[in-house]
């Protein structure tokens, strides 16, 4: 295979996809970040914004397998200038066309397409550029955009949504997106699908071997959980700390603080990884563990507690998505992009059912009993983990051979 022509490939590829990242998981974390200023203009209601949060995991956890498939057909250029621009129309639908909440369900489920499609292709990308011994900390700072779209949602709060109005805040967000369109389509290489995808022996066999099913199954089993309780962290923090006795801007600087420690320990877990530290479904379910452990002191009632909790539940709890993607890259290439379709299902099921679920619980039983119940969630999901680690063990370590 020919070496790609820009010179420093794999950082190009790693900021590539961190920004179709961002472009794509943005819509789902403004609306929840902006979700009490929602709430007063479309008459939304708590039980409504997870209905919204949950049409957009559950478009992505449809499609996801099918991203997976396409994702090898397209090749990177277009595969990631599709999704960029779904992810766009979704962002600019919403500040433009959004007369009545039930609009939000259309372009959520626009954003949740460009999902599936983003991540096996932004995957394949950086399997495919990055060295290896580079690879797990490139998986972490791409996964670090999901974070940073979290914090860009709760910095709009006090600067964007309580000045100017929500609308705006998509309206800007929608321009960033419009203006790295063709950023994208100069830098991500051309290459061809079937240059691509023969990268070694099998790699054009559409079966996957028994025991990576097995690994694949139990590691979407984890995805599952560890995103249901996560994803209800994005679209709740804001309204459950303001309910907690935080100011409306607190509380959105608050959901920045936790996003913020996302977008550090996905990338220092990566970077651990690289050298030997961790790197395996058995850091995932350590992480899971300390996630659980700040989802029970969200519960605790004291603000101070609250703050502390929502840094370790983002932080650690929702920072293990990166060393999935890894692990999954590393144990099952050829098979990148499908085998990512795959284990990103089990995400995108979980993102349906969390929100909409913890919604339900925080209208009918109150925050605490909410944040409890996703806590158990992040606890079965560290088990489930160490079941995934079981299989993991089985299979052979690929990042050798790439």
């Amino acid at each position: 295979m020919k070496a790609i022509p820009p010179s420093h490939p794999g950082r190009r590829a790693t900021t590539m996809a961190s920004s179709t990242t961002v472009a794509v998981v943005l819509p789902v974390f403004l609306v929840g970040g902006l979700g009490v200023q929602l709430e007063q203009d479309l008459g939304m209601t708590p039980e409504v914004l997870g209905a919204t949060a949950a049409s957009y995991w559950g478009i992505s956890a449809l499609l996801s397998t099918t991203g997976g498939h396409f994702a090898q057909r397209l090749g990177f250029r277009k595969g990631m200038l599709l999704s960029a621009t779904l992810g766009m129309t979704s962002l600019l639908g919403i500040a433009i066309l959004t007369p009545h909440w039930s609009w939000l369900f259309l372009w959520m489920g626009i954003a949740g397409a460009s999902t599936a499609l983003a991540h096996p292709v932004s995957n394949s990308l950086i399997v495919h550029q990055v060295a290896p011994r580079n690879r797990a900390f490139a998986f972490g700072l791409k996964q670090a955009a999901i974070p940073a779209a979290t914090f860009v949602a709760g910095i709009s709060v006090p600067v964007l949504a309580l000045t100017l109005g929500w609308r705006w805040a998509f309206g800007v967000a929608s321009v960033f997106a419009i203006l790295f369109l063709p950023i994208l389509f100069r830098v991500v290489p051309r290459v061809p699908a079937a240059t691509v995808w023969r990268a070694g022996p099998g790699s054009t066999k559409t079966r996957l071997p028994r025991p990576l099913k097995l690994f694949l199954l139990t590691t979407a089993i984890t995805a599952a959980l560890g995103s249901a309780q996560a994803t209800a962290l994005g679209a709740f923090t804001v309204i459950s700390a303001s309910r907690a006795g935080f100011d409306i801007a607190t509380a959105g600087l608050l959901l920045g603080l936790g996003s913020a420690a996302g977008c550090l320990v996905r990338p220092l877990a990566g970077f651990a990884a690289d050298r030997g530290i961790g790197g395996s479904m058995a850091t995932v379910a350590a992480m899971l563990a300390v996630g659980f452990a700040g989802l029970l002191a969200m519960a605790s009632g004291n603000k101070a507690v609250f703050a502390v909790g929502c840094a370790l539940a983002f932080g650690f709890g929702w920072g293990w998505n990166g060393l999935v993607h890894f692990v999954v890259s590393r144990r099952s290439r050829p098979f990148t992009a499908h085998a990512t379709g795959i284990a990103q299902c089990g995400t995108y099921i979980g993102g349906t059912v969390g929100p909409f679920a913890f919604g339900l619980v925080f209208s009918n039983y109150g925050s605490i009993t909410a944040w409890v119940a996703a806590a158990a969630v992040a606890g079965i999901g560290a088990i489930a983990a160490l079941l995934a680690y079981r299989f993991e063990r089985l299979l052979p370590d690929s990042a050798e051979s790439s």
